[in-house]
């Protein structure tokens, strides 16, 4: 099933979808570094240019990735009607974790404190290179299984009889 899907993200639309994606998720993840650290500029003077380099390559490979893994599910879906477990949510999910921890977490905690939830992540050196780097394994491991659940995909195949 995983060779159907990669065929069919050779067409038009989906190459789109995946620019489109990455264009969406790239900005998500160049955003928290801004709301985190202000901007690259700034980051560069504390940080050096190679600590900066790093996290901008990151944030491609969450972004080349997270567009694969939703492309990829789309197409999924559109074969099969069956959804892979977690397609959508594993994104997400990486997007919240880098806002709790090297995003905005002036922002969260204010929430978290205001709504009664005690919060407060850990400074990490680097401009939180470390929280960075575990988003991307996170990423990593959902796109494997994304991968192994659309190779693993059971299709319902009608019998001939039950022509609707």
């Amino acid at each position: 099933m995983l060779r159907a899907v990669m065929n069919e993200a050779k067409s038009r639309n989906n190459i789109l979808y995946l620019i489109g994606f990455f264009i969406f998720f790239f900005g998500l993840y160049v955003f928290l570094d801004f709301e985190g650290n202000t901007n690259y500029t700034l980051m560069i003077e504390e940080f050096g240019i190679f600590v900066v380099s790093i996290h901008i390559v990151i944030n491609m490979l969450i972004a080349i990735l997270s567009s694969i893994m939703v492309t990829f599910s789309i197409i999924n879906f559109k074969l099969t009607k069956v959804e892979p477990k977690g397609s959508n949510a594993i994104p997400f999910l990486t997007f919240l974790f880098g806002l709790l921890t090297f995003g905005c977490t002036g922002c969260v905690i204010a929430f978290f404190s205001a709504v009664g939830i005690a919060f407060s992540p850990i400074v990490l050196p680097s401009g939180n290179l470390i929280w960075k780097i575990a988003a991307l394994l996170f990423v990593v491991l959902g796109f494997i299984w994304i991968l192994y659940s659309i190779e693993h995909t059971k299709c319902k195949i009608k019998k001939v009889g039950d022509v609707v």
